[in-house]
């Protein structure tokens, strides 16, 4: 009887499907920050890319490098989350280039400290636009192309501070808090459509973009069960799952990934 000698060492087997192979995905906010991991880490599970940004757009081009270098597909449309014409055009332009959306991703955002007694009504009139206004804007724009396909998914990043609320920071508060409740709202709306509405609230998250100071993020940190801040990459793998078709019982749900600071 013969037999056949196996060579030692581990066996190679063919990596399997990657979790987002085939979509397409749309990150508002998505050269810098929490919105860029999103973007790359998007990539790296085979989705092809879209970002609305306002500014850096050299932040747009090594993101591009490093989609294409994946092997996926990228589209960059500069986009004022506020301006109707604008989302209009960059929810166009990337069906266009990609034939279908199946992920949105409402990450946009701005934050800035203020007392409530020096906030102008622009400042308030600006944190809301961008925040609710502009998810209100890229939701109902995707919603005819998601609602053709019977599919999709829409991820709106909150924050815990729709839940804990921070001095100086009520407008940012308050946006974040009617993005918690547009998202339970949505998906009720939405979900008969075969489209799932969820939101993720992070915990302060060490983007290098963040207004407080060095000395209060350390103090901060140290108050956390996990005693550190979260950075971008801490984030993905949450924004990965509700992408993918294991989030497929997911609906109005909101994600908390904030190093144990509140726990709802």
């Amino acid at each position: 009887m013969s037999t056949v000698r196996r060579r030692a060492g581990r066996s190679r087997s063919a990596p399997g499907p990657k979790r987002l192979d085939g979509k397409v995905a749309i990150v508002t906010g998505g050269n810098t920050g929490i919105g860029r991991a999103v973007a790359a880490a998007y990539a790296a599970e085979g989705a092809d890319v879209a970002v609305a940004w306002i500014a850096r757009p050299e932040d747009v081009e090594t993101l591009r490098a490093e989609v294409e270098k994946r092997g996926r597909r990228f589209l960059a449309v500069r986009t004022d989350v506020t301006v109707e014409a604008d989302v209009r055009a960059m929810v166009a332009a990337a069906r266009d280039r990609f034939g279908r959306i199946d992920v949105l991703v409402n990450n946009a955002g701005i934050q800035k400290a203020q007392p409530i007694t020096g906030m102008t009504v622009e400042d308030w009139d600006r944190m809301i636009a961008v925040h609710l206004r502009g998810a209100f804007l890229c939701c109902r724009e995707v919603a005819p192309v998601m609602t053709a396909q019977r599919s999709g998914r829409i991820i709106i990043v909150t924050s815990q501070l729709a839940y804990i609320g921070r001095p100086r920071y009520t407008a940012y508060s308050a946006a974040k808090g009617g993005l918690l409740t547009f998202t339970r709202a949505l998906a009720q709306e939405l979900a008969p459509h075969g489209i799932l509405v969820n939101s993720i609230a992070p915990g302060l998250i060490d983007t290098g973009f963040d207004p407080l100071p060095e000395a209060a993020k350390r103090a901060h940190a140290a108050s956390l069960p996990l005693q550190r801040l979260g950075m971008p990459e801490d984030l993905v793998g949450a924004f990965v799952f509700l992408a993918s078709d294991e989030s497929r019982y997911f609906c109005g749900q909101t994600l908390h990934p904030n190093g144990g600071e509140i726990m709802p």
